[in-house]
């Protein structure tokens, strides 16, 4: 694990929120676990730590310097704004991939009808080599209730659209694998495909790093 002693590292982590009014917005359930099983393991390793994270579950130590968001457009401005100064960044936050296209600044009147319109948030993860083209790049893919031949398909766009250098997918429809859990069951892919079998996320994070570790020494 040498080869992450030292390193600046950037995790972002979380659920992004997208206001409807100035009360009420989407969101999801994602809970910060995963992306701070990786930051304490980092941290132990060696490297220097900095966490962007938005709606989490999860106790957040004083040891990390932590960057507190709420929306996608909010993450991705502070995201491009400093990924530039990193040499890893792992993208673990679960970003909305809509947000609202006519936002109320005011309470909407809850015996009123509603429709609301969505539109697509910018993807972030496919603009960080834009910026920092020599930044090792992990993504994350959460899918739901698809074939594994399907993940790891949709895992290996990402790497051809945003140049991922690995992608940790899952399925969070398997039991013991949902949005908030305290344990996962993952692929790892690049070139290969790893297969870690359902474990505590500080386990899988492990794993995860050590990945990390061995992919960078080759470079």
């Amino acid at each position: 694990m040498i080869f992450i002693r030292g390193k600046k590292v950037l995790i972002s982590l979380g659920g992004t929120f997208e206001p409807i009014d100035s009360v009420r917005g989407i969101t999801n359930k994602s809970s910060g676990k995963m992306g701070l099983a990786l930051a304490k393991q980092a941290y132990i390793l060696g490297a220097d730590v900095t966490l962007i994270a938005a709606n989490v579950s999860v106790d957040i130590s004083p040891l990390f310097n932590v960057i507190y968001v709420e929306t996608s457009k909010q993450m991705a401005d502070v995201i491009f704004d400093i990924v530039g100064n990193y040499d890893i960044f792992i993208s673990t936050a679960a970003v909305s991939d809509f947000e609202i296209v006519d936002y109320k600044n005011k309470k909407i009147d809850s015996e009123s009808s509603l429709s609301i319109s969505l539109k697509p948030t910018l993807k972030i993860i496919r603009h960080i080599k834009e910026i920092n083209p020599d930044i090792f790049l992990v993504g994350f893919k959460a899918e739901f209730n698809i074939s594994r031949e399907d993940i790891i398909y949709c895992a290996r766009k990402q790497i051809k659209d945003a140049g991922t250098d690995i992608v940790v997918a899952n399925d969070v429809s398997q039991k013991d694998c949902n949005f908030g859990s305290d344990k996962n069951e993952v692929l790892i892919i690049d070139d290969d495909v790893l297969s870690v079998p359902l474990a505590s996320k500080d386990e899988i994070a492990k794993t995860i790093m050590n990945v990390i570790s061995k992919r960078i020494s080759c470079r």
